[in-house]
């Protein structure tokens, strides 16, 4: 198996010849940024160094993880967000929200020809050109709620889950609708696997019934609009919010350390793939080749289906350290035989995790 194969296969619940090592979130470097000669802020809006500087992980690490764009503010700008453009070492944000209600919400019927979209569909094509055989073409895509914080203000959407239920499930399904459409657009482009990062559902703002509520009904119909193999991403303590996340559609889930592989296992079953869940600051960032090493090994050992860090990585990221979390694999041998498979399955089931 070549790393794209196994990396899909992984993420459709299938079996492989040995655990892969993917990021669905962000993963280059200052380094690879002077490596490419392709830096932020430019390479958000130049397709040409955009793709050169997305091909960086596998080409200078062997790590197979190709994702455009960089940041969450591609949607927000394309809406009227007022952005800060960044710097070397941090991506776009929101300045400024476009919106003070759902009413005034707009929705550009040029959208793919509106801000950076343009120049992300132009880096995909140019991706799946030059390595799309190799490693698969990863699109990521900002989540309707964590959009509806940006072009209505995070303060402003969040209160109006407790003040006007109805405003905020307007405010998501409308920004939803600008998910699915990119979604459309990438997978047309040259996307082999779509990532949606949704950061502001998370467990460290809301409770379980609230993901329920407010965001799992779009969540539903966005992965529904995938025709690829389809990647959840959420930051922070999400342990609340695996059983519904368990219902979301999506084919596989990314999250943080704030969540453990066994617990994740045993409240998402073999429903969905788990990507994770090694920590971006303490063990990538901070930590030595032999620290990311034995955390892999640990996920891997846990029931982790494919290895990555558990959000996007810092853009001061040791090289040693990056290329420590793609060998990680080689420490670790997928049970094959009856012996093998007897063990896994009866260290499952010591640890609570359900057949």
């Amino acid at each position: 198996m070549n790393a794209k194969k196994r990396i899909i296969a992984a993420i459709l619940g299938g079996r492989v010849d040995q655990i892969p090592v993917w990021l669905p979130v962000v993963g280059v470097t200052v380094s690879m940024m002077e490596q490419a000669r392709a830096s932020w802020p430019e390479a958000h809006w130049d397709p040409e160094l955009m793709a050169k500087l997305a091909a960086m992980p596998w080409e200078f690490t062997r790590l197979p993880a190709v994702t455009v764009p960089f940041c969450l503010s591609l949607e927000a700008e394309a809406l009227g967000c007022e952005i800060d453009r960044g710097t070397l070492n941090r991506t776009p944000s929101v300045k400024k929200p476009a919106f003070d209600t759902p009413d005034a919400f707009e929705h550009p019927e040029n959208l793919l020809e509106t801000g950076r979209i343009p120049a992300v569909l132009r880096a995909l094509e140019i991706l799946s050109e030059k390595i799309g055989d190799d490693v698969p073409i990863n699109a990521k895509v900002t989540g309707g709620f964590t959009i509806a914080g940006h072009v209505f203000g995070v303060s402003r959407f969040v209160s109006w889950i407790k003040t006007d239920p109805d405003y905020a499930h307007q405010a998501v399904e409308r920004s939803s609708e600008v998910t699915r459409e990119l979604i459309g657009a990438f997978e047309d482009h040259g996307a082999d696997v779509i990532s949606m990062s949704d950061p502001t559902a998370s467990g460290d703002l809301l409770s379980g019934e609230q993901y329920r509520e407010f965001v799992l009904p779009y969540h539903r119909k966005i992965a529904g609009a995938t025709r690829k193999p389809s990647v959840l991403h959420i930051c922070g303590n999400t342990k609340d919010l695996l059983g519904y996340i368990r219902e979301s559609g999506f084919d596989a889930y990314s999250f943080e350390e704030k969540v453990d592989v066994i617990t994740a296992k045993k409240l998402l079953g073999d429903d969905i793939s788990l990507i994770g869940n090694i920590a971006p600051v303490a063990t990538m960032l901070e930590g030595t080749p032999d620290k990311v090493t034995a955390d892999a090994v640990f996920a891997m050992q846990n029931g982790i289906d494919i290895l990555s860090s558990g959000c996007t990585l810092s853009p001061f990221t040791p090289l040693e350290n990056i290329r420590a979390l793609s060998k990680a694999p080689e420490h670790y041998r997928v049970p094959k035989e009856p012996e093998e498979l007897l063990r896994e399955f009866v260290r499952g089931l010591a640890a609570g995790v359900e057949p």
